[in-house]
């Protein structure tokens, strides 16, 4: 039991080394940084609509409204995608 766990451990350990992230500037001229690869994306001043196969949330809505940030998570590839704009 013990060695699957250890065995598990060091295999998710190295995934996480080994994935790396990339940042570029996106079309909107913001930042947008990948991590784990493309399992969470991390976009600033990304004011684009994210797409209809996602699971979508507007936390400005939740959190309060100080004028559009522009920021936009995505995890688990696009399947949910938290903005605020």
């Amino acid at each position: 039991m013990k060695l699957k766990l250890s065995t598990t451990l060091a295999l998710l350990a190295a995934s996480l080394v080994f994935s790396g992230c990339a940042s570029r500037t996106n079309s909107s001229g913001g930042k947008e940084t990948t991590l784990l690869g493309g399992a969470v994306v991390v976009a600033k001043d990304s004011f684009q609509p994210p797409t209809p196969n996602t699971l979508n949330a507007d936390t400005s809505k939740i959190v309060g409204s100080n004028g559009p940030s522009g920021k936009k998570v995505s995890i688990l590839w696009g399947l949910i995608t938290l903005h605020d704009y």
